[in-house]
């Protein structure tokens, strides 16, 4: 099967955040099934001087801007670039100082219209596979744009939702400068309470369409989660899937892991994380001693839980657990973390940036790990946690809900809150208490947590039925 995938960002070559890890790990594990691959992303780069990856392989030219195509293989999978200086070189990929870049509409309507006419010329595609807003357009193309239809008439499309909160709202004025015809600016397609909703055209137009977890896949049809677009969702929610994400097991392994003084496996994870617990007090002046260390790792969002975190940390050192944040967001919750640190020295540590050296270190070090989000599509840092012995606590929803199994079932894994208050968070965290003061249990569950398969093999077969299914769909006219 050919198939290709439509991102803004893949690992190695660009990161905001865990699309990217995705389309790092996927297209490799569906390569390794036995299908031909090819993953398409716009060569971001910060400087004129930085190289492109990849051998040229011609060039791509769309609403007045021209990309020059490069092909670099790597990991069994086809990476295309395009290379569009005016467009593609920038300080950082979506914006910058907290601000959208404004002519980020065009910026992706070309990546969606230079990445399928690059597919094309490659040879095309039986699947095409888009991932967020940021080409969301490749589907709705597909569907309604005769040119581009023809080009690849057999192409069945699939779009993947890894965050429905962002969705490439604009106003009117993209239609023009992004090459859209009036006509699709209805209820029907495009138009979204009077603007221009990417997103919302790739839903109505995509064969299939998949989020990153079952429980998710079921949340965003309600009005809770659905960011108001649930009601679009729900029309289509036969065509609607959750797929849970894997996890790249080479990078994420404390047994290989190069980031950690002392690698260690399920037998020796007791002393193992003795050792990455006493090097990282050195390194981020932690009390020494044998307190608990709950450790997160998040963009320190509402979202997160970050205001839970915040609110609650004086009562979380009083119960006797050390605690250790890494990450940046929003500053109320950086400056609270900071005056957290300041008030318990050598039992808070507050890191406000990301880090990722730091951040297999705190996985390796932390007995328990904490996800209190709101919402979460699928989360990563829970299964890393369980891949490193530290058992997550956590809310009972989306990813994590399809991931976490409570302590109180016979194969638990982690603590998950009741609910979503200071009381549920204190209560999840006293249950987590008495069973890392019962090494049996701790033993036990640990060993539970590390063994889970979270590979991305069993996701990759999914994905693999899902584009069979889409196979045997009747073609569309364009129109």
């Amino acid at each position: 099967m050919r198939i290709a995938h439509l991102a803004s960002e893949v690992v190695p070559f660009s990161k905001t955040g865990g699309l990217a890890d995705v389309l790092g790990a996927l297209p490799p594990a569906l390569a390794d099934l036995g299908h031909d691959v090819t993953v398409v992303v716009p060569a971001h780069r910060t400087t004129l001087g930085d190289a492109v990856p990849g051998k040229r392989s011609g060039e791509v030219g769309i609403l007045g801007y021209t990309a020059k195509v490069s092909v670099l293989p790597h990991r069994g999978v086809r990476v295309v670039f395009l290379d569009c200086p005016a467009l593609y070189v920038r300080p950082a990929l979506y914006s910058l100082a907290g601000q959208d870049y404004p002519d980020n509409p065009v910026r992706f309507a070309f990546f969606a219209r230079a990445a399928l006419a690059a597919i094309a010329k490659l040879g095309g595609a039986e699947i095409v596979h888009a991932h967020d807003w940021q080409a969301a357009l490749a589907p709705l193309l597909l569907r309604h744009d005769g040119k581009t239809r023809f080009a690849m008439p057999a192409a069945r499309t699939v779009l993947t939702i890894h965050n429905l909160a962002y969705q490439g709202g604009f106003a009117p004025w993209a239609l023009e400068a992004c090459g859209l015809p009036r006509r699709l600016f209805t209820m029907d397609v495009l138009e979204f309470y009077g603007a221009v909703n990417f997103l919302k055209g790739g839903l109505v137009s995509a064969d299939a369409i998949t989020t990153v977890s079952p429980t998710y896949a079921r949340e965003i049809l309600s009005p809770q989660f659905g960011c108001g677009l649930d009601g679009v969702l729900a029309a289509r929610g036969n065509a609607v899937f959750g797929i849970l994400n894997g996890l790249d097991l080479d990078e994420w392994d404390p047994a290989r892991d190069t980031h950690l003084e002392r690698t260690y496996g399920v037998d020796g994870a007791a002393e193992g994380k003795r050792a990455a617990r006493d090097a990282l007090a050195r390194e981020l002046g932690l009390a020494p001693g044998r307190r608990p260390l709950l450790g997160m790792v998040s963009r320190l969002a509402e979202q997160k839980g970050a205001d839970l975190v915040t609110a609650m940390l004086d009562e979380i050192v009083a119960k006797g657990l050390d605690v250790v944040v890494l990450g940046s967001g929003e500053r109320r919750y950086e400056e609270a973390l900071r005056a957290g640190q300041a008030a318990h020295p050598g039992r808070v540590a507050a890191v406000i940036r990301f880090d990722e050296r730091l951040a297999h270190r705190i996985y390796a070090a932390s007995d328990l790990f904490l996800m209190p989000s709101r919402y979460e599509p699928c989360g990563l840092g829970q299964m890393i946690a369980m891949r490193y012995g530290a058992l997550p606590v956590v809310t009972r929803t989306g990813g994590l809900a399809d991931t976490v199994v409570d302590a109180d079932a016979g194969d638990g894994t982690g603590f998950v809150l009741a609910e979503l208050t200071p009381a549920a968070l204190m209560a999840a965290l006293a249950r987590a208490r008495k069973v890392l003061s019962s090494p049996r249990k701790l033993q036990t569950m640990r060993a539970t947590a590390m063994t889970r398969d979270s590979s991305w093999g069993a996701s990759a077969r999914e994905y693999v039925a899902l584009y069979e299914r889409v196979l045997g769909l009747p073609a569309h006219a364009a129109g």
